[in-house]
């Protein structure tokens, strides 16, 4: 379930015509990870429904929990940053956005200004199965316009797009392999055997 920010009257950490997936929701209240990067709870009527697919919750009485952090003691062990929970609940996104989203959905979020280079990784992990040879071709063309791509960013994009050989991803590939600023060894190694691969 995917919902979108559509007001903030009390002015707190989410962004309008945001989307964000919904973790947890009771009654006419939803958690969700907010700008701030953590899990809050939120009403649900600062948001609309954008996706209602909860066929990956658990049910019960007024109540859905994604079934990843369905357990007693998620929350507790979430604001407690214990390890287990965090992952939980990172893969409980990630998976909401692969399961709800289309790969033009995804690829709208990753060109966004709205959203941050970390929430940008966890769309490109979401598309990767379901990329299309179009959104290649977007995606190429959109970074080649990009400058200043945080690290992760700029590893995470390089990794989907060098499985394709096509001009767009070739022409950002050969800027960034041209490109002085690039010291991430990961990436150069990933660059130099894209190349070495094209006929």
């Amino acid at each position: 379930m995917i919902v979108k920010a559509v007001s903030n009257k009390d002015k707190r950490d989410i962004t309008i015509n945001k989307l964000y997936p919904v973790v947890l929701k009771e009654n006419e209240v939803i958690r969700i990870v907010d700008d701030f990067g953590g899990l809050s709870i939120y009403k649900l009527q600062d948001f609309k429904v954008y996706k209602e697919n909860i066929s990956s919750y658990n049910k019960r009485t007024n109540s859905l929990v994604y079934n990843l952090v369905d357990y007693a003691t998620f929350l507790e062990n979430y604001y407690n940053n214990e390890k287990k929970a965090v992952i939980d609940l990172s893969n409980s996104q990630l998976n909401i956005f692969e399961e709800d989203l289309n790969s033009d959905e995804l690829v709208e979020l990753i060109i966004s200004k709205d959203y941050s280079s970390d929430e940008k990784v966890v769309f490109i992990e979401a598309i990767e199965n379901k990329i299309t040879k179009h959104s290649v071709k977007v995606l190429a063309k959109y970074f080649q316009n990009v400058y200043d791509v945080e690290p992760e960013l700029l590893l995470s994009i390089c990794k989907l797009l060098s499985k394709y050989q096509n001009q767009e991803v070739y022409d950002l590939f050969l800027k960034y392999i041209s490109d002085d600023m690039l010291d991430n060894g990961m990436v150069q190694n990933m660059l130099v055997e894209y190349f070495n691969n094209c006929n």
